[in-house]
């Protein structure tokens, strides 16, 4: 048995709690954890200029991150289209190179960047156009289309919360361990937000977002042929495969962090049920913690660095509301391991904070009804 590192708090134990169901205890390795969401800081002098003009210091691995990608991704993208003869090997060297090293990372930066302002707001238009530089100029090197980051998650997925007809990127429809079902989620997503979006913004009478996404939209677009006309080998590696490998990602990642759902008779949900909680893995330190995902959506705008310590204070709400909560894994091994049936596997991982006494048979009934899809109770008069 592995000796808990200094400072890391008991939080529960393995196994579903029942007989023959309790394993070896738990402990919270996320709240003294290395941080490792950036590569490198910069220069001391540039560090403290960015430091001060922070809303909030904690975010510096975020405004370092970002420094780090525009001083090596930035000359490698615009490399990529001087050389000549275009290269395939070399776009393909592009794409494996940045993403390994950065899509992760950024994909999260640029989650709680948008959540948070990231400058001061007394630094005016100034911080105003720099707050949007995540998601209008850094989101498109990694295949997420000019901003429209913002109307989908911030204004669409946390409002509407995973629920079916309501959220366009819900799980809830789908049978979430069925490779096929995905596929047809991801299909739905790559092609069809193009017009969802728009008009789901539009429908709710959001004008100004309905005409913002379509001007990101169209500007993305315009890009990638203005830029296909200059070099097709570069666009094509630096804009249209991101897209694919950006869009994979972000659906299998937000699949399997709503991969088990439990919907009350009344159609009542709950953020406990309907989020998996993931602790104790080494992407938990690229992705600012990003495996806390119940409690992000409890409080979206609760601090990334804080969620550690509000996980031990919540732990009984985790425990009274019956919430999947995992160890040693992240969200794309949840995702996996449903897809290859091995829910035994998560069983030996799920941690016991406090919820309802299981077997290990029972726990694993358990898991494979919530990934059953969620049926739409039709009203009747």
């Amino acid at each position: 048995m592995c000796v808990p590192p200094a400072g890391a708090p008991l939080i529960g134990r393995l196994g579903g709690g029942g007989k023959g169901a309790v394993g070896d205890a738990v402990y919270l390795h996320d709240a003294v954890a290395v941080r490792n969401e950036f590569l490198f800081r910069p220069p001391a002098r540039v560090a403290r200029f960015i430091v001060s003009r922070l809303a909030d210091e904690r975010d510096a691995p975020i405004a370092f991150l970002f420094f780090d990608i525009v001083v090596t991704m930035v000359p490698a993208f615009v490399a990529l289209f001087a050389i000549a003869p275009p290269s395939h090997l070399l776009g393909a060297a592009y794409v494996a190179t940045f993403d390994a090293l950065y899509l992760q990372r950024f994909i999260l930066a640029m989650h709680y960047s948008t959540h948070r302002r990231l400058l001061k707001r007394r630094d005016g238009l100034v911080a105003a156009f720099f707050n949007r530089v995540n998601i209008l100029l850094l989101a498109p090197l990694f295949g997420v289309p000019c901003g429209v980051y913002w109307l989908h998650h911030i204004v669409m997925h946390h409002v509407d919360s995973n629920e079916i007809r309501k959220d366009l990127s819900s799980t809830e429809g789908y049978r979430r361990d069925s490779v096929t079902h995905w596929l047809l989620y991801w299909i739905r997503f790559t092609v069809g937000s193009w017009v969802e979006l728009p008009w789901y913004a539009f429908a709710r009478r959001r004008y100004a977002l309905c005409a913002g996404v379509i001007a990101g939209l169209t500007a993305s677009v315009c890009a990638f042929l203005r830029l296909y006309m200059v070099n097709p080998t570069a666009a094509i590696w630096t804009l249209a495969v991101p897209y694919v490998v950006s869009s994979v990602a972000m659906m299998l990642g937000n699949w399997s962090q709503h991969a088990f759902v439990k919907v009350d008779d009344d159609g009542g949900r709950d953020d406990y049920r309907s989020s998996v909680t993931v602790l104790n893995h080494p992407d938990q330190q690229r992705t600012f913690n990003d495996g806390f995902h119940a409690l992000h959506h409890v409080n979206s705008r609760l601090h990334w660095s804080e969620f550690p310590g509000a996980f031990v204070e919540k732990l009984a709400e985790h425990g009274a509301n019956d919430a999947v909560v995992f160890s040693g894994v992240h969200f794309m091994d949840v995702g996996v391991n449903l897809f290859l049936g091995r829910y035994g596997h998560l069983a030996d991982r799920y941690v016991n904070v406090g919820q309802p006494k299981r077997t290990r048979e029972e726990l694993i009934a358990m898991l494979k009804e919530r990934v059953q899809p969620v049926k739409v109770k039709t009203k009747t008069s």
